[in-house]
């Protein structure tokens, strides 16, 4: 399994929902299956941040619609390859700041 961490740190509110989007640089393989979760800075809070969900998409920039006949769209691919989000929910009474960090499975 390979493992990362985003070096940006990000604040998050008690009770609040952040989302994040993720992704290789353009040309970079199909990373699979990531896992992602806040990784609260040491001192900044003793909060509990909860991953609630982790998904993939291939990303499109330019969509057709056929007019005649049978409609059909069209999905052109952007520089990503693919493109990860993660809802990441601050369950404490305190804000914090954390870093994202994750790996693929």
């Amino acid at each position: 399994m390979s493992r990362w961490r985003v070096p940006a740190t990000f604040f998050i509110a008690p009770g609040a929902t952040s989302i994040i989007r993720f992704w290789w640089p353009p040309g970079s393989s199909d990373q699979g299956a990531q896992w992602a979760m806040a990784h609260p800075l040491a001192g900044a809070s003793d909060s509990w941040l909860m991953t609630e969900r982790v998904g993939k998409r291939r990303p499109c920039e330019i969509g057709t619609i056929a007019i005649d006949g049978e409609p059909q769209y069209g999905c052109a691919a952007t520089g990503a390859d693919v493109e990860y989000r993660v809802f990441i929910r601050n369950d404490g009474a305190s804000g914090t700041r954390y870093q994202l960090e994750g790996g693929g499975f």
